[in-house]
Parts: structure tokens; sequence; C-alpha cells
């Protein structure tokens, strides 16, 4: 990896905005009806389109030096390290991302050194390329379940800093994996960016409430209402609302309408213009002058 020497850039942005709302959620609503059937049948027969794997692909990332660090969690026991660096920020991609998972791990690293943060930066690739939404769904929990048991491994009851960014169904990624470790090693930052998950699910009585609780000192979930990706394909392909468009919901019938307290749901909307470009070193778009300013807290 390239060493990075670039000044210390930006500061904090506008403060974290707690989401709550009051009487029955988008979600709740479609449980109820019979909308759900009849419509996911026309999402699944469109989902192998090519115009809805276009509209979820990312591209126009920066060329990663060869042999960038990577950990496969494709793998069903990816190897571990004999080095224990004193920090590290692991990358977790989206959809279809398996190809540039390097090329985008070293975008983030470039935005990180940008704003300040010197660390090493690794990227976290997982079976994502598939045309089928619901099992890249799948694939995700699955390698998530694998990473939070590789960082138990590979970390539990060292001195080593972990944080943990994950994009699109990256987010739902990290998630899964602080979930799993419940508690055995705590992660520093979890960050969110554009998460395509449940908007229910970082709800204090949410699937993933345990974990956030457990396993990281602080969850930030950075969404953007311009992300056409999670506030409209997302909920067309699910019949739900992800919480990387307009952060959680628990103010429906569901939900006791609160989210843990290390959890923090951040606005990004002014800065980030589409799903892509929540880190763009290419654009000059993003998030990252926050995401590291959130680092520091």
């Amino acid at each position: 990896m390239r060493e990075i020497n670039n000044d210390a850039a930006g500061g904090r942005g506008v403060a974290s905005s707690e989401r709550r709302r009051s009487g029955p959620s988008r979600r709740d609503v479609l449980r109820l009806s019979g909308v759900a059937a009849v419509a996911g049948g026309a999402v699944a027969a469109a989902s192998g389109s090519a115009s809805a794997g276009e509209v979820k692909e990312c591209g126009d990332w920066p060329d990663s030096p060869d042999g960038y660090p990577t950990i496969d969690l494709a793998e069903d026991v990816p190897p571990t390290w004999d080095w224990y660096p004193a920090e590290v920020c692991i990358y977790a991609h989206g959809w279809k991302g398996r190809e540039t998972r390097d090329d985008q791990a070293y975008a983030l690293d470039l935005e990180l050194a940008d704003a300040g943060y010197h660390e090493v930066v690794v990227a976290a690739t997982w079976d994502s390329d598939t045309l089928n939404f619901w099992g890249a769904e799948g694939n995700a929990d699955e390698a998530g379940t694998r990473l939070g048991r590789w960082i138990r491994q590979q970390f539990g009851g060292t001195q080593t800093t972990v944080r943990l960014v994950g994009h699109s169904l990256g987010g739902r990624l990290s998630l899964n994996a602080i979930d799993e470790l419940d508690g055995d090693v705590v992660l520093e930052t979890v960050a969110l960016l554009g998460a395509a998950v449940e908007d229910d699910s970082v709800c204090d009585d949410g699937r993933f409430a345990d974990g956030i609780r457990d396993s990281a000192v602080d969850v930030y979930n950075y969404h953007s209402h311009e992300d056409a990706t999670v506030c409209t394909i997302y909920d067309l392909s699910t019949l739900g609302s992800g919480v990387g468009c307009a952060g959680a919901d628990c103010g429906g019938w569901f939900t006791d309408g609160e989210t843990p307290d290390n959890y923090h749901d951040v606005d990004v909307t002014a800065s980030v213009p589409d799903h892509c470009a929540y880190f763009d070193p290419i654009r000059e778009a993003g998030c990252i002058d926050r995401v590291v300013a959130d680092f520091r807290e």
C-alpha cells in the first residue's frame, strides 16, 4: 500500500439527525397489505435485467496498487494474518463490487488520507456478483458472519483498534459482523454508507440492536435522500425502506421508537448526490471528512 502524507482536512459537519417517527412506517403498511405479493413477482422478473444491474453498479474508481491487502470472505475460513497493526480500517463493498473491491478500498483510502486519517485500510470482499438481489442479501449475511469470526480470531485479545466501513449491501454485511461478535471484540467505529438494510433493523428491538450495543463503541449511519439506489431501487426490490435513505424508522407498529444509544444517524444529503458518491476522489464528492471527524470523537 502506498504511503500517504496529505495534510488533515475538513472539520465536523452538521450534527447527526436522530430520526424518530410516530405512527405506522411504510414497511408496516406493506407488511399488512396484499401489495407485497403482487409487486414482489414483478420485481423478481426484473431483477436480472441489465438496466437494474447498471443502476446499482458504481465505476470510475482509481486503479489500486498491486497486491492491495484483502480479506476474502467468499472462503469459508479466510486466513488470518501474522501481523497486528495498531489500527486497521476494514472496507466492505456492496452488490456486484467484487471485481473492483481493491479499487474501491483504495479510493476510500485516498479520501480518508485527505481527511487526515492515515491508518491501514484493507478490502473485505464477498460473493456479491449475482443478478439475484435476494441471493446477494443472503450472501452478505453469510459473509458478515465470517467477517465477525475472522475479527474475533485475528484481533481478540489484542490492542488493535478496528474500524469497519460498509457501503450499500456492505452495510448489511457490517451489521451481521458485529452481531456475530456478540461483544467478544468491540470495534471502535462502524460506518454505514448508503446501507441497503431495513430501516427498522437498527432499532432497539430490531435484528441488529444487540450487535450495535455490544460490539461497537459507535455505529454511524450516513444516509442521503439523493441516493436513488437505496431510496428507490432498494424500496422496489424489498418493498421496505432502506436505512441508507432517511435513517432509522423506529416509530411504526412493530418498533418501540428508539435506537441504541451508540447508534447515530447522519444526514449527508448535501454532500452525497448519488449512491456512488459517499467517497469519490475523482469527482471530489462524498462525506469522508465527516466520517473521519466522527472517528476522532
